[in-house]
């Protein structure tokens, strides 16, 4: 999963990048560009009662892997023909995003048959770990790579990630259970997804942990990536390196909070640790 990260963390430098620098997109079309790549999530209580009902959630993974892998090599292949356009752009931020939804939403059910549940903080601190330093990374590699070899031909470094993250999930064996044939045959697709949104809000944990993402993710990407980079690349005249390595640095702290998560949990909860961190996250932009 950290390698997946890895590469996440350059194509969410090198998409917008591309859009700025080559296409010479609007503030409103790189808006369009981040709104599209996340756009799948809406749709994520449907494929979440979808793969809810598949036994198989690690080749779902892989499956996943091997989409974004595809979609992104096709933009250095229409770098080289000359055809690198907006509405391809578009095209492969969507279908990315929505691969990123499946590979998210298969991921919790694999790793609560792979991990004890005894280890589950510790494992999701380190994963969390690998997941940060993804961030503090990926962005100044990417931001090098796309300085000396151009944002399209950067991307095969993001592809590339993908497939090293499906040929190490591919070989794990996990014991599965399989799907009761009653449950197969039960609800339809649409009605399981209703019943587990009502769930989701009738339940006051998770009640309360959706409204605090929602709200936490609303306010950030007003202020994307896609954003960040425009003013980064016109306004402030930086160059793809130094705009990777500024997002780099400013993901530094996540790596400190990973690694102090579970001793923080320890000591005060893991129910108020959740909260401090939601109060704590927005705060350097105040």
């Amino acid at each position: 999963m950290s390698v997946s990260q890895f590469g996440d963390r350059i194509s969410e430098l090198a998409l917008p990048l591309i859009a700025v620098a080559s296409l010479h997109a609007s503030a409103g079309q790189v808006a369009c560009l981040t709104a599209l790549a996340w756009a799948p999530n809406l749709l994520a209580v449907v494929l979440g009662a979808w793969v809810d009902h598949h036994t198989h959630k690690r080749r779902l993974m892989v499956l996943a892997d091997l989409i974004r892998a595809g979609a992104l090599l096709i933009l250095p292949a229409a770098y080289l023909l000359g055809g690198v356009t907006l509405l391809g752009l578009y095209a492969v931020a969507l279908v990315t995003g929505a691969a990123a939804v499946l590979f998210n939403t298969a991921y919790p059910p694999f790793f609560a048959h792979l991990v004890p549940r005894s280890s589950y903080v510790d494992a999701n601190s380190k994963l969390s770990a690998g997941r940060s330093a993804s961030q503090v990374v990926g962005p100044a590699v990417g931001g090098a790579l796309v300085q000396a070899l151009t944002a399209p031909v950067a991307v095969i470094a993001d592809a590339l990630s993908f497939l090293a993250s499906a040929a190490l999930i591919g070989p794990i064996r996990v014991d599965e259970p399989a799907v009761a044939a009653d449950e197969a045959a039960g609800p339809s697709l649409l009605r399981r997804a209703g019943e587990g949104l009502v769930f989701v809000v009738r339940h006051p944990v998770l009640r309360a942990s959706l409204g605090c993402a929602t709200t936490l993710n609303f306010f950030t990407f007003m202020s994307s990536t896609g954003l960040t980079v425009l003013f980064a690349d016109r306004v402030l005249g930086l160059s793809a390196g130094a705009i990777g390595l500024a997002f780099g640095i400013g993901s530094t702290g996540a790596v400190v909070g990973a690694v102090l998560a579970p001793k923080i949990s320890r000591r005060i909860g893991v129910g108020r640790s959740i909260a401090a961190g939601a109060v704590l996250f927005p705060t350097p932009s105040r």
